[in-house]
């Protein structure tokens, strides 16, 4: 082994300002023959969890950082010896020029000065979704990792899972936990038992993020009670009519389309706080944020542009930014940018509440479950209707409590009247 053979490969830049990651878990051990593009570890930084590929193809000698410790981006990740891969022709990783190696989603550390290697917009190829069970590490999809650790699940004790080839499911999961759930009881008079849980990348991200709204925006509230019948209605006919194209709106993807009309009217509620001047920036274009529950903690994938897509590209949009946050697949740029925040609580069971605004966003609308509840009509009829609570978080330095109360109030007319945005077509 010569030292020209040996490559360091730092920790990568995955843009969006991110300045650290913390390490999850290793899929090599030193010793261990790597080629290129494969897997080395899972690193989480406050946006998404991610693989990291190898970008040389040789033996690992070292790895630095243990599952659970945060390393700075450009510092080091790994160091291979790449002796073992040298002539094999193009499977050693380089491009035939210069000898760099060629990382798929990475750039090389041609140009740049601090070794970094910054993200190329490419997608990497799919790799197998299961570990090979002679590396003594038991068979899991990277989202059943997630889910075990958000648990605080050992996958290790499980052994083999009831998957297929022993591989472990989220139900082998749930039960692990439920059994954690279900321990011996204490003797009376012990200390109750008790876990330290750290709080690192998704939920670490949250927790600076709401105390930053929390000590700088003067929030109220406000909230009205929408009766959804007539857009649970309009919901129906869609479907029938969109069944063949396999489109399905949902009440909650119909309300985004009605969110976007009214903040094009209310613009004081898409805007932010500037707090040299003071002045209030406005935005021409909504980008949704949309609150989304994940193993991980709360993840905001964002819609772009929102009000140019049709009803239709919305709910598709909305559908695919969720189920790429739960499964941790969501790039940097999907999950920043939003100007106004949904929070679908009613999703969860929850019929409502007051949401906590997105720094350093204006306002955030929350949606309570849809129910059948007692509602009056007119002036003393007593009927049952499925109504949700919609509440609007305002931070009142850019708007007052009549603003925040007429963009609300549309908002609940266009629910209980969709039909009448035929008149702004």
């Amino acid at each position: 082994m010569t030292d020209d053979a040996v490559r360091e490969f730092l920790v990568p830049d995955l843009g969006e300002g991110l300045i650290e990651a913390t390490v999850v878990e290793w899929l090599v051990a030193p010793g261990d023959p790597v080629t290129v593009n494969q897997p080395l570890c899972s690193l989480e930084t406050a946006k998404a969890e991610v693989e990291i590929p190898s970008p040389f193809a040789g033996v690992v000698l070292e790895r630095r950082g243990e599952p659970g410790e945060t390393l700075p981006v450009g510092t080091l990740l790994t160091l291979i010896d790449t002796a073992p891969a040298r002539g094999t022709g193009r499977e050693d990783g380089t491009d035939g020029a210069e000898g760099e190696p060629v990382l798929v989603g990475y750039g090389t550390h041609r140009g740049t000065e601090t070794g970094r290697r910054t993200v190329r917009r490419r997608p990497a190829p799919r790799r197998p979704q299961t570990v090979p069970t002679d590396t003594g590490r038991p068979r899991a999809k990277p989202p059943v990792r997630q889910l075990a650790r958000a648990l605080g699940v050992d996958l290790v004790s499980l052994g083999s899972g009831s998957g297929p080839e022993g591989t472990i499911t989220r139900a082998d999961v749930h039960a692990a936990a439920a059994s954690l759930a279900t321990g011996p009881a204490e003797e009376p008079g012990t200390e109750p038992a008790a876990h330290v849980l750290p709080v690192r990348g998704v939920r670490a991200r949250t927790a600076e993020r709401m105390t930053t709204a929390r000590r700088e925006i003067p929030d109220a509230h406000c909230s009205v009670t929408a009766d959804f019948s007539r857009l649970l209605s309009l919901r129906d006919r869609l479907r029938a009519e969109l069944a063949a194209e396999g489109a399905t709106p949902t009440p909650f993807s119909l309300l985004l389309r009605l969110l976007t009309l009214t903040l094009r009217d209310h613009p004081r509620l898409n805007a932010s706080f500037v707090e040299e001047g003071p002045a209030v920036r406005t935005y021409d274009a909504v980008h949704l944020g949309i609150g989304t529950a994940t193993p991980r903690g709360l993840v905001v994938p964002v819609v772009r542009d929102a009000q140019e897509l049709s009803t239709v590209r919305l709910a598709e949009e909305t559908a695919r930014l969720a189920a790429g946050a739960r499964e941790g697949t969501l790039g940097p740029g999907e999950l920043t940018g939003s100007t106004f925040t949904v929070s679908n609580f009613g999703a969860l069971g929850v019929e409502e509440g007051v949401p906590v605004i997105n720094h350093p966003q204006a306002a955030i609308l929350g949606v309570g479950s849809i129910r059948p509840r007692p509602h009056v009509v007119g002036s003393d009829t007593l009927v049952v209707r499925p109504t949700a609570r919609l509440t609007c978080a305002f931070d009142h330095r850019v708007c007052d409590g009549a603003e925040a109360a007429a963009f609300l109030t549309a908002l609940c007319g266009l629910v209980e009247s969709p039909e009448t945005v035929l008149l702004r077509i």
